[in-house]
């Protein structure tokens, strides 16, 4: 099979960013200090951010559902739900942002494939809410020396952080304002384009109602993965709850809109590490937590689908 240069050269530009990105993060790390905050984790932290792992994948499972059901207007098998899902969490682990995700529409049997991509993209698009609201509103609350000591740029940033929040609800709970903009388009821009008119088809029926579950359910998800980030922090070091789930979503949002590294590796330690720095928590507890999540949430659910779910489409046949 002939392999695309354009493709190959991209995928080597964004491995090597992934390099450097984990090297620099490496580089920073005592390797002695690293290692005896790993020999001594409290274990129980750690089980209980794997017990939660079910739950998240429920919230996953019962997103898509919901949005497969409604595009296609039939109850689709929960078996083809659970692949997709599986599947698009592997997809997810190889590409910057975790955009492969939408690779999982191609398990779903029967439906539109445009349809499809346009509610995978408003997934997306809702699962990105409640991490810039949980993340904006963290902010005036890290520590001083994030501020310089500036108490007038901390108000501000609370002012601005409260404006923020209120036009994310209202966007997401108006779907009909970005409705009226792809119809727009559809009808001045690409109206001879089939393929974008069935795209936008996708949104069709997309009403308030809807919205207010996707949003529901993927605030919810993120409150159950950053609970578990905050467990794993607090299995590696010492610091409190409520500057553990600060730390934890400001360091979330930065990593959201750093999408330069495949599977986000080095994003995601990083940012930890210096987000964590800022409370005097040890950087290298900040990179073993942060790793042990993608781990736990990402690259488990991930081998699980390359083992299983081959057997389990066959069956389904």
């Amino acid at each position: 099979m002939k392999i695309d240069n354009t493709k190959m050269i991209i995928f080597s530009v964004k491995l090597l960013i992934a390099a450097v990105i984990t090297s620099v993060v490496l580089y920073n790390i005592d390797s002695i200090k690293l290692k005896l905050i790993i020999k001594s984790a409290d274990i129980t932290y750690i089980m209980l951010a794997i017990v939660l792992l079910p739950l998240n994948l429920y919230l996953q499972f019962a997103k898509w559902k919901y949005l497969v059901d409604r595009t296609t207007g039939k109850k689709t098998p929960l078996m083809q739900i659970w692949c997709s899902v599986i599947l698009g969490i592997g997809f997810g682990f190889i590409t910057p942002g975790r955009v492969g995700e939408l690779g999982k529409l191609f398990i779903i049997k029967n439906a539109d494939r445009y349809k499809l991509l346009s509610i995978s993209i408003i997934e997306k698009i809702y699962d990105t809410f409640p991490v810039i609201f949980f993340g904006i509103i963290s902010l005036p609350f890290l520590p001083h020396n994030f501020f310089t000591g500036s108490t007038l740029f901390r108000s501000n940033l609370i002012i601005i952080a409260f404006i923020i929040s209120l036009i994310l609800f209202f966007i997401a709970i108006h779907p009909g304002l970005l409705r009226a903009f792809l119809y727009y388009l559809r009808n001045n821009i690409l109206k001879n384009s089939i393929k974008f008119g069935r795209f936008c088809d996708g949104l069709h029926g997309f009403k308030k109602k809807n919205s207010k579950v996707i949003l529901l359910l993927s605030s919810s998800l993120f409150l159950v993965y950053t609970t578990q980030f905050v467990l794993l922090i607090l299995a590696f070091g010492e610091i409190n709850v409520f500057p553990g789930f600060i730390g934890v979503w400001t360091a979330i949002l930065l990593k959201t809109f750093l999408p330069f590294s495949i599977g986000d590796i080095g994003i995601r330690e990083g940012t930890a590490a210096y987000i964590f720095r800022l409370f005097d928590f040890p950087s290298e507890a900040a990179v073993s937590a942060a790793f042990l999540l993608f781990i736990i949430n990402i690259l488990i659910p991930a081998a699980a689908g390359i083992l299983f779910i081959p057997f389990i489409l066959k069956n389904d046949r």
